[in-house]
This record gives structure tokens, C-alpha cells and sequence, in this order.
């Protein structure tokens, strides 16, 4: 009985040290700490205080460990991984390996470096060491970017990811009005540029810049960064991960003409690029990204001063045929099969309302027309109302995303219209709808075929019901629905309606059609109201006061003038008098 107590007090004990053992872990591995090197003391060191977005996958063989990397050490067969942080001095801690400099080792050397150590210390041990947080580091920015400047960037940023961060609009809130106004016309002149390159098959413009990034590192050394060959060989060397105090000037582009390479035709991404030496002809065929699905992998040649040349490559770029060094009149063009699908020369309309069998009709492209279609549905219905009738039509350009200031000064820049029509100018753009010139009257009831329209796929043909009303409002006594009457004039609807108001400006009254909101003049002759219009009774203008005293004093002023010119002339005349009595005398 004494040796099974014995037994179960060993047991707890045990136990009560392995708890602790692992909590010790589990604490190392949710709290990031630092190792001090001299004290063998540990002090809880890492914070995250910001959070940036993902912008590369590391290499190993090519990420520089540095100080405030949050490095995981795992020796197997020991399941429990230990956190660490890299230290000022570029030294990192561990109790199996004692205190080890990284200073200038990529990760995977650091993997090496503690595998070697391991093993002199314990035959078979494998060490994993992982990134768990990348330190951030200073680097400048300058030159062809939106934004240059200095950033906190983590460390395993790219070269070309950083300068995309300097050129992200998002950053840039706290910049002036002007900046910013400056940044975002910059942002549509490319769009608009894009937009006519878009899907061409050549390149917006012959790229200078992104192959001679200049790279000053804070040690002394410089280098060429040249983003285009880093894609084109999947070599991170040309386009290395940033490090603290980076300066990276970013070129503006040449303005004169500076020998180029290109790939056109279907690729995914057409380029013109500045030539560098050792550019070889895979490296060209990879600057475009692969192909577009209509790509004639047949019909890839290379255009060169020595003529032409057919290339042979597989389906993801690769150049299968013999590679060669570039020269400045180096251009590859990737042919376009010939399309096997043609485009179908029937489409649809739908006709909705009024008519006698609404539904969805097929045409002919190019050929049918509304009357053609208004027959197969059965005509219209004894309450269709032909003046409210409309054509609906797709107009692809309104899904364009672009600044509503660029659209009215593309629109304003041509026009004769001074600055006091730009609000109304406005609102009309803004209110523009997807619809048809037609008039139904003139071609069902004047048999006109001014506007018997021929119709296009997509096409929506609305016939409604007549309202048998006019709304008249604004400024009246009772302002609200009026049965229609026919050939009764904008007067007898107001007064059918109570008459003006008190406050009513009666020759500001207007007629809306109800077919097009456009606004007449109901006071001339022979201007009926339709049915579905409306009448508008505004008040008198709103004038500030400012203007209303500037206006009684420019009337003040011209009776001054004129009373002026009346002494004037009094004067005169009282003079002529007086002469002449003298002489009769």
C-alpha cells in the first residue's frame, strides 16, 4: 500500500513538471521574445503595431535575416518549436545552441548555419527555421512615383512592391488638395491611355523606367534593379528584397528615342521594354506573360534586321527552338488564329406593355424593324399611349468607371457654353438616358419611316398605358393630379388645379413633356399640354441679398446717369435761350 502511494506521488509530480515544461512552451510560442546574447536573459521584445499587406512569398535563398526578425526554431526530434527575435547585433539565442550571428545570412544559410551546429552536437538532428514576422525597415522612395517619400516597409517587401506602395492612391491622404487633385488626374490620363491600347495587341508605350531602377543600399553598395528580367527569369537577384536604409530612385522615362525590344500580337501582356545587354530572345518571349486564349502558337515569329524567323514554343512561353542574344530591332509578334465562331446574325427584343402579345421576338440584325417587330406582337392594345412609347438600348460605355470631373471637361472643353451653364450642363450628363431617337406617333399613327428604327439585339420597346392625367405642381393653390383633356392649354389645367399661389412666379410657368422631361413654354400659341405631361408653377427667383442690393444700386446708378445727361442738356438749352434774348435785344 506504502509503495503504490510512493508510486502515485512520483507519478504527480512528473507530471506537475512536464505541465510546466509545456506551458513554458506554448508561452514561448504565442509570445515572441528576445534572446539577450551576454545575459542569457529573456525579455519580451516583439509587438505588432501595424499590419501591412502580403506583397511577396519570400525566398529563402535570397532573404537577408536582420535585426527584429521573429525567427521559429524547431530541433527535431523535439516537437516544440521556440520563438526568437534577432537582436541589434544581428545574434539570436537558442538553450540546445548557445548564441549564434546571422549577420549577412539569408534564411536558408541561417537553416544550414544551425543544422551544422546541431549535428555537432547531437548526431541526425534536423533544425526548421521559419519567418514568422518580417522586421520593417526605412527605405526612400524617389523620383517617377506618385508618392516618393520614406516608408516603414517590411522586410519582405520587393524592390518593385515597395514602388508599387509609393504609387498606391490609398497612401496618399495625407497629401495637400493639389496632390492630391494632381495624382488623380494623373490616374485617369493612364486610363483613358489603357482604354485605347486596351486588348490592341501592342504596348501603351515603350517602358524605360522599370529596367533601371537605381538601388542604394546603406552600406555603400549600389545596384540596377531590372523588374522586367527578374519576371522573365524568375530570378529575384534583378529584383532583391528591401533592407534597411534602401534609397530607390525610380527614373523618370526618356523622352528620346532609346533602343527598344518588343512582343505584340496575343499575349497576355504586348511590351515594349529598353534594351539590355544579355536580353535573349526567351527572355522576350516571358516579358509578355504567356498567351491570350486565341493565340496561333504555330505563327510566332521574330522580326529582326536580319529578316524574319519562326519560332517554336510551347503553351506557357517557353521557347523551344534555338535561343539567341537580342538586338535593337528585335520584335516578336504572336499570330491570332482565325476566329471559327462568327458572330450570329440573329438577336432578340423584348416588348413589354401595350401590345397585344408581350413577349421576347427574334430578329434579324441589320434588317428588322419596330414596325416589323410591333406586328409580331399583335399590335397595340386600345389603351396603348404612342407618345410615352420608348426604345430602350445596352450602352456598354456607362460601365466604364471614370471621375465625373474628367467627363464634363471632355464634354465642356469643345463647347461655347460659359461657366454659369456648367451646373445645368451637368446635371443633364449625369441624367442621360439609354434610349432610342423615335417618335411612335409619326410611325403607327403619320405611317413616317423618318423613325421606323432598325432594331439591335438587346433592344427593350416599352408601349404603356395612357395615363389619362397631368400633375401639376409648384407653386399652386391646389396643386395635384388633373384629369387629361384634349387640346387644352397650359392655363386650364392651373386654374382646373386652383389657380397660383400667392407666391407664384406665373411667367416662369413651364409644360414637362412627359416623354423626354423636356421643358416648354406653355404661354405660346398653340402649345397643347399631352397627356402624362406636367405643369411647373415656380416661385419667384432666390436672389441673395448681396446681388439685391448690388442691384438697386446699379438702378440707383443709371438714374444718376440719366438725370445727369438731362442737366446736361438743361443746361445747354437755358444757355441757347439766353443767347438769344441777349440778341434780340
Amino acid at each position: 500500500m506504502f509503495k503504490i502511494f510512493i508510486q502515485t506521488i512520483i507519478i504527480l509530480l512528473f507530471s506537475q513538471t512536464v505541465y510546466a515544461q509545456l506551458s513554458t512552451h506554448l508561452e514561448n510560442m504565442q509570445m515572441p521574445r528576445n534572446t539577450d546574447a551576454t545575459m542569457g536573459q529573456t525579455q519580451l521584445q516583439y509587438h505588432q503595431t501595424e499590419t501591412y499587406p502580403v506583397g511577396n512569398v519570400i525566398d529563402a535563398e535570397v532573404y537577408l535575416i536582420g535585426p527584429s526578425d521573429v525567427l521559429s526554431i524547431q530541433i527535431f526530434p523535439e516537437m516544440i518549436p521556440m520563438i526568437t527575435v534577432v537582436n541589434s547585433e544581428n545574434m539570436i539565442s537558442h538553450p540546445r545552441l548557445g548564441n549564434i550571428s546571422v549577420l549577412g545570412l539569408t534564411l536558408q544559410q541561417v537553416r544550414d548555419t544551425l543544422t551544422f551546429i546541431a549535428n555537432q552536437r547531437r548526431y541526425g538532428a534536423t533544425v526548421t527555421v521559419s519567418l514568422v514576422q518580417a522586421r520593417r525597415v526605412f527605405v526612400e522612395i524617389r523620383g517617377n512615383v506618385t508618392s516618393p517619400g520614406t516608408y516603414v516597409l517590411p522586410a519582405t517587401y520587393s524592390i518593385s512592391t515597395a514602388i508599387r506602395y509609393a504609387n498606391n492612391p490609398q497612401i496618399s491622404a495625407g497629401l495637400s488638395s493639389d496632390e492630391q487633385s494632381a495624382i488623380s488626374s494623373l490616374q485617369e490620363a493612364r486610363k483613358e491611355r489603357e482604354k485605347i491600347f486596351s486588348e490592341a495587341g501592342v504596348a501603351e508605350n515603350a517602358v524605360f523606367s522599370t529596367r533601371n531602377i537605381r538601388l542604394i543600399r546603406s552600406n555603400g553598395n549600389a545596384l540596377i534593379v531590372d523588374i522586367e528580367r527578374a519576371n522573365a527569369t524568375r530570378n529575384a537577384a534583378f529584383d532583391p528584397f528591401i533592407a534597411e536604409g534602401d534609397e530607390i530612385i525610380v527614373p523618370f522615362e526618356e523622352e528620346t528615342d532609346f533602343p527598344v525590344i518588343s512582343i505584340s500580337g496575343a499575349v497576355i501582356r504586348p511590351a515594349s521594354v529598353v534594351l539590355k545587354q544579355g536580353d535573349s530572345l526567351s527572355h522576350l518571349l516571358r516579358m509578355g506573360y504567356g498567351f491570350t486564349e486565341n493565340a496561333d502558337l504555330e505563327n510566332v515569329v521574330l522580326f529582326n534586321k536580319n529578316g524574319s524567323q519562326k519560332l517554336t514554343v510551347d503553351t506557357v512561353g517557353n521557347l523551344l527552338s534555338e535561343n539567341i542574344r537580342l538586338n535593337s530591332t528585335s520584335i516578336i509578334v504572336v499570330g491570332t488564329k482565325p476566329t471559327e465562331l462568327k458572330q450570329s446574325n440573329i438577336g432578340m427584343v423584348s416588348v413589354r406593355g401595350e401590345v397585344r402579345n408581350p413577349n421576347i421576338y427574334v430578329i434579324e440584325k441589320g434588317k428588322t424593324k419596330l414596325k416589323d417587330v410591333i406586328e409580331m406582337a399583335g399590335g397595340f392594345t386600345e389603351t396603348a399611349h404612342l407618345p410615352l412609347a420608348t426604345v430602350g438600348r445596352r450602352d456598354n460605355s456607362q460601365n466604364e468607371r471614370v471621375s465625373q470631373r474628367r467627363r464634363y471637361s471632355e464634354y465642356f472643353k469643345g463647347s461655347n457654353m460659359t461657366e454659369q451653364d456648367t451646373l445645368r450642363f451637368m446635371m443633364t450628363i449625369n441624367m442621360k438616358f439609354p434610349t432610342v431617337s423615335c417618335d411612335f406617333v409619326s410611325v403607327f399613327s403619320e405611317n413616317s419611316e423618318e423613325y421606323n428604327i432598325i432594331l439591335r439585339d438587346g433592344d427593350v420597346i416599352n408601349i404603356p398605358s395612357k395615363p389619362n392625367r397631368v400633375f401639376v405642381f409648384g407653386q399652386i393653390n391646389k396643386p395635384g393630379f388633373v384629369d387629361f383633356e384634349e387640346g387644352q392649354s397650359m392655363e386650364w389645367y392651373i386654374m382646373k388645379a386652383g389657380g397660383y399661389a400667392s407666391g407664384a412666379a406665373k411667367k416662369r410657368s413651364r409644360i414637362i413633356r412627359g416623354n423626354n422631361r423636356v421643358y416648354v413654354n406653355g404661354f405660346e400659341k398653340e402649345v397643347f399640354v399631352n397627356d402624362g405631361d406636367e405643369i411647373f408653377v415656380p416661385s419667384p427667383r432666390d436672389v441673395p441679398p448681396e446681388m439685391e442690393l448690388q442691384r438697386w444700386a446699379t438702378y440707383m446708378g443709371m438714374a444718376g446717369v440719366v438725370l445727369s445727361v438731362i442737366g446736361i442738356f438743361w443746361g445747354i438749352y437755358r444757355d441757347n435761350k439766353y443767347l438769344r434774348n441777349l440778341n434780340n435785344n
